[in-house]
């Protein structure tokens, strides 16, 4: 078994989806690790009005390479950039650039997805599934090519409550041929609209595009060198780049910012099952090791999970996220922070009502009357549709076995870089991780200066105003029908 050292000497590797929460996770660890790579290429398409070298120039320039900045800014010379689309055949690339993949790529991670649970199905169809499709054509004029590693997810089988490290077939079944040919024929509009009848027990077109692409991949291992990673609900940094590092607010960590404003009262979710996330930093280990796996006629599958190895409940992620964040009070609070978990659908809809909407009502009647633009009510709303995008994943429990997990222990005890890489979540302290996680949140995401005693004076009103008005107002009230 060779080291992963030996793995990437020299090595010319093609990265899609750089631009994302993991690519660039996987770029920076990629680079500050394994000097000896040759080169990484990723995929920069026009956005905004920016050209593709304008966004590169600010893409390197992001807070995620500052160590490697400071240490050494030599290693960034190494990326090269090109200009292509993922939505478009053959990645929108130039011939030339075809020719140049094709001569010199030994290693492709394909990070590139549409991660939005409420995507249209023809957009998520033409990025997780029609993309890969293409991606994986492109792999066949690659002579050098020794590993492709996809990153799918560990709810594309979300009929099965155990979950192997295996390809399962689509539920409902699906030709994925002929649900490429649908795709590119159907009208957009009419396509949309056979998602639900389609997708199954799928919650949303984003688990369902991405077990369609992992068929395709299945039905190309005999032509192409290929590993699975699955992540679960990929969160903040544990140790690197830097711990609590975030740049996004999707899924888990959306929830703890408003958690951490006050904004919350109510989420709909079974407090007492497990909630299964990731560290970003332990993906992208997972991608690099899992990479050197790939062989012809086998896909080996890794189930980035934590659920069975170091488990935590909704009901501990929770307590654990407020206890951080009355301790470190964003600048941001509005509200002292509290909420319930509740499984009643109906219930958790009425504290909506009166928890969020009366209490953002309220507050942007007063903003119109400061002659402010800044409301609330549309933060509620978009909270609670988020709410209910996720509810299958807050309310339902998967096992996720994952005997990778051993693969990459043994790999590791042989590596002089296992200072560098590391995969043993046994050792991960939830509640040190949710301290540097909420710290995170408002370093990278709010922006603001960490101070260990600063806002203590504004958490306390705000705790004392909270006590008020769910102590002394409903005894108020008792007294009066009385």
């Amino acid at each position: 078994m060779c080291e992963p050292e030996d793995f990437y000497k020299d090595a010319v590797i093609f990265v899609t989806g750089a631009t994302g929460f993991v690519g660039k996770t996987l770029l920076e660890k990629l680079l500050w690790s394994f000097p000896q790579i040759a080169h990484i290429y990723i995929l920069i398409r026009e956005k905004s009005g920016l050209t593709v070298a304008q966004r590169y120039q600010d893409f390197v320039q992001h807070k995620i390479f500052e160590r490697l900045r400071t240490h050494f800014p030599e290693r960034l010379e190494k990326l090269v950039y090109l200009k292509g689309n993922i939505e478009c055949d053959d990645f929108g690339l130039s011939s030339n650039d075809r020719q140049l993949l094709g001569a010199h790529v030994q290693i492709i991670f394909h990070s590139a997805a549409t991660v939005r649970f409420n995507e249209r199905l023809k957009v998520a169809a033409c990025v997780n599934a029609i993309g890969t499709w293409h991606l994986l054509e492109l792999c066949k004029q690659m002579p050098n090519l020794k590993s492709f590693v996809y990153v799918s997810t560990a709810y594309c089988n979300p009929g099965r409550k155990f979950v192997d490290e295996q390809i399962y077939p689509t539920l409902p079944p699906v030709n994925w041929k002929m649900f490429v040919d649908c795709t590119n024929k159907i009208p957009d509009a009419y396509f949309n609209s056979l998602a639900n009848y389609i997708k199954g027990p799928h919650p949303n077109t984003y688990t369902f595009t991405k077990s369609i692409a992992e068929q395709i991949v299945n039905d190309y291992k005999h032509y192409v060198p290929i590993v699975i990673v699955r992540p679960s609900i990929v969160t903040a940094a544990h140790r690197e780049p830097y711990p609590g590092w975030i740049d996004n607010i999707q899924g888990i960590t959306g929830i703890m910012m408003e958690i951490g404003k006050g904004t919350i009262s109510s989420i709909l979710g079974d407090k007492d099952i497990i909630c299964d996330i990731i560290p970003v930093d332990f993906v992208v280990n997972s991608l690099i090791l899992m990479a050197q796996k790939a062989t012809l006629g086998r896909v080996y599958i890794a189930n980035a999970t934590s659920g069975v190895t170091n488990p935590i409940t909704w009901a501990r992620l929770g307590c654990l996220t407020l206890k951080w964040s009355r301790i470190y009070p964003t600048k941001r609070i509005m509200m002292y922070p509290h909420f319930k978990y509740r499984k009643s659908f109906l219930m958790h809809e009425i504290a909506v009502i009166i928890l969020h909407y009366v209490p953002a009502l309220l507050m942007d009647l007063l903003t119109l009357l400061q002659k402010k633009r800044k409301f609330v009510l549309p933060i509620a709303k978009k909270f609670r549709q988020a709410c209910l995008a996720g509810r299958t994943f807050s309310l339902n429990e998967w096992i996720f076995k994952n005997k990778s997990r051993y693969y990459f222990e043994e790999l590791l005890q042989h590596s002089s870089t296992l200072h560098e890489l590391s995969w043993n979540l046994e050792t991960l302290d939830y509640d040190s991780y949710i301290r540097e996680f909420v710290i995170g949140i408002q370093k990278y995401l709010h922006h603001e200066q960490f101070h260990d005693n600063a806002k203590k004076w504004k958490i306390t009103r705000l705790y004392w105003t909270w006590t008020f008005l769910h102590t002394f107002l409903p005894l108020l009230g008792i007294y009066c029908l009385i």
